[in-house]
C-alpha cells in the first residue's frame, strides 16, 4: 500500500448536535433581521450583524458538514470544518469508546478516545465505528483488540 490509498469516514452527528448547530445560524439569521428592521440601530450596528452572521453561520455549518476521518498507511487525518488534526498511527497508544460531551471534533456522544504520544488525546465519532477500528487495527499493527477498542501491545 502507498501513503496515498485511504478510508474516509464521517463523523456521526447526534441529533440535539445537528439542533443546536442549526438553532444557533437561524437565531442569529433572526437578529441580523431584526436589527436591520429596527429603524435606531445605525449603519454600523447593521453592518457588524450582517459580518457577524456571515462569518460564524457557514463556520458553524462547515463544522457540521465538514467533519470526517482519513485513515492512510501512516496517519490518521482529522478535518472538522477549518481545523485539521494529524497523528502518525505510530504514535497512538490505545483507541477507547467512550460517551462524553466535552468539546472535539466529534459530532456524537458515542466517540473514540485516541491517546497518541505521551500525554496526548482525541476524540472522534466515525458513523461505521467497527469500520473504524477494523481499518485503524488493519494500518496499526502495534494495536491489538481489547474491551471493544484497540492498545498499544505491550
Amino acid at each position: 500500500m502507498t501513503d496515498i490509498e485511504m478510508v474516509e469516514f464521517r463523523s456521526r452527528v447526534d441529533l440535539w448536535m445537528f439542533w443546536v448547530v442549526w438553532g444557533a445560524c437561524l437565531l442569529l439569521v433572526g437578529c441580523c433581521f431584526l436589527v436591520f428592521f429596527d429603524k435606531s440601530s445605525g449603519n454600523v450596528v447593521n453592518g457588524l450583524t450582517l459580518l457577524t452572521t456571515v462569518m460564524i453561520g457557514p463556520f458553524l455549518l462547515w463544522g457540521l458538514y465538514g467533519t470526517k476521518y482519513r485513515i492512510t498507511d501512516t496517519q490518521l487525518l482529522v478535518h472538522h470544518g477549518a481545523l485539521r488534526s494529524k497523528i502518525y498511527l505510530d504514535d497512538i497508544t490505545s483507541v477507547e469508546p467512550i460517551c462524553s460531551a466535552q468539546t472535539s471534533p466529534a459530532l456524537s456522544r458515542d466517540r473514540f478516545l485516541i491517546r497518541y504520544q505521551k500525554y496526548a488525546t482525541l476524540m472522534v465519532s466515525p458513523d461505521e465505528r467497527g469500520d473504524f477500528l477494523q481499518e485503524m487495527a488493519a494500518r496499526a499493527p502495534h494495536l491489538v483488540w481489547q474491551d471493544g477498542g484497540l492498545v498499544k501491545n505491550s
